[in-house]
């Protein structure tokens, strides 16, 4: 999916499009996301910040879960 006003090409990784793909993104976006967050500290950091301050259900539980799996801290 192609996020508008949202570019993650240069590695640029933000709250907006962590929100973006919880909020309108397919599964495939998910699966994506949830690659990169394991390969990418910045994508890790924006999905980090963004579980607070999330509506989405569901998502930012399971984000917030998988982070403390895979880096270990809270």
């Amino acid at each position: 999916m192609e996020h508008r006003h949202i570019n993650t090409k240069n590695n640029e990784w933000g709250v907006a499009v962590v929100h973006s793909i919880w909020e309108r993104g397919s599964e495939e976006d998910i699966c994506a996301l949830i690659r990169e967050v394991k390969r990418n500290a910045k994508a890790a950091d924006a999905v980090r910040r963004a579980i607070s301050h999330s509506e989405v259900y569901g998502w930012p539980k399971f984000f917030k879960m998988y982070l403390e799996k895979i880096y270990d801290r809270e």
